[in-house]
């Protein structure tokens, strides 16, 4: 197939350093596709922290100002793309890709479907797609009920990619003082102050613990504040971004991601790769990945009040027993294995578009 690949958000390299889930999932069609020798073109804003890893895949990389839904000149720069390059489908991984894009595929004459990568939770933006993937199954619903027709609706979890150096990451018993870790943006939706108050319950109960995040944001020193007021301030850590995720996963002995909103939780797909047991919420791509007390532990994101006693219960019930936490995480990588690497899910995302090239094509 002939495929372009668009997104245009805001997360420029002058504002933010590191590339976050949505550009992640662009990445990772990009680089996963153009791997399957599909012809591929990408477009994005200028400017883009991802751009250079972009550009090293596909056919093409173009960037396009997209300054608002109407831009005329980049309306007119994808038209001259789309008559240049002869798509046999376009996705869109925003709301304003869509836009554009179907405005310059009017101007290009062009009878190529569109197909839109649902990553948020307003459904009614992309009601005009050819095609709607949506990560999670809450989504998927969300969109029908909104009015996108079921058979245009699929759901396509996020993926990543197995390291081709990938070895097997054998876990040690649990430390002495267990450490769970998270990754992630530090914003309120995360959760992860609840951690801290978790701590002080596991504390109160004679379990010494410690907590490390691997991510950066406008949390920080509210994180730091409230872990010296319960005078946890020695056992917790705001890693910054962590690049080397084997160690990161080598050094914890249970993840937590107590996601209030969490539309998919790529991280969670690291969590099983490395053989990590997981604890997470219910929120919506969590409650979907893992399985309850098959491949992980959830906990009802529901009420602030229970969530700290909710995740103490679940890390002392790892903590006593480590056979079951070992189990689960074999679990969770063989799940990962069949539903998650970057192989499995292009299959599917193939066998979609190519339905709506014919379809297209009629």
């Amino acid at each position: 197939m002939r495929i372009v690949n668009i997104l245009f958000n805001y997360k420029k390299s002058s504002s933010v350093n590191k590339t976050l889930g949505v550009e992640r999932c662009f990445v990772d069609y990009t680089k996963n596709l153009s791997k399957k020798d599909h012809k591929l073109v990408s477009i994005t804003k200028p400017n883009m922290v991802f751009a250079e890893e972009v550009r090293r895949h596909g056919e093409e990389f173009h960037e396009v100002k997209a300054v608002n839904k109407g831009d005329v000149f980049s309306i007119l720069k994808m038209a001259k793309i789309f008559i240049k390059f002869k798509p046999d489908i376009i996705i869109c991984h925003s709301g304003r890709a869509l836009s554009l894009s179907r405005l310059a595929r009017t101007v290009s004459f062009g009878r190529f479907p569109i197909a839109v990568i649902d990553h948020g939770i307003n459904p009614k933006k992309f009601l005009k797609a050819d095609l709607l993937l949506t990560v999670n199954s809450f989504f998927n619903k969300e969109s029908v009920r909104a009015g996108m027709p079921k058979e245009r609706a699929f759901v396509i979890p996020n993926m990543i990619e197995v390291p081709q150096d990938f070895k097997q990451l054998t876990k040690k018993p649990f430390r002495k003082k267990v450490r769970m870790g998270s990754l992630g943006r530090l914003f309120t939706e995360k959760n992860f102050d609840k951690i801290l108050h978790a701590m002080l319950l596991l504390k109160e109960q004679g379990i010494e613990s410690e907590f490390v995040i691997g991510g950066v944001g406008p949390m920080e020193d509210s994180l730091y504040n409230l872990a010296k007021k319960l005078n946890l301030e020695d056992n917790f850590k705001v890693l910054g971004w962590v690049e080397d995720k084997r160690k990161f996963f080598s050094d914890i002995d249970i993840f937590v991601l107590p996601s209030f909103g969490e539309t998919f939780g790529i991280v969670l797909l690291e969590a099983m790769l490395y053989s990590t047991p997981i604890i997470t919420s219910n929120s919506w791509g969590p409650d979907e990945v893992i399985n309850h007390e098959v491949d992980g532990l959830k906990v009802s994101k529901d009420s602030d009040k229970a969530m700290p006693a909710l995740l103490a219960n679940a890390i002392k019930r790892l903590v006593e027993d480590q056979k079951f936490a070992k189990n689960l995480a074999v679990n969770a990588q063989e799940k990962f294995y069949k539903k998650y690497c970057s192989d499995v899910v292009i299959k599917k995302i193939e066998d979609i578009l190519e339905v709506g090239v014919k379809k297209g094509k009629r």
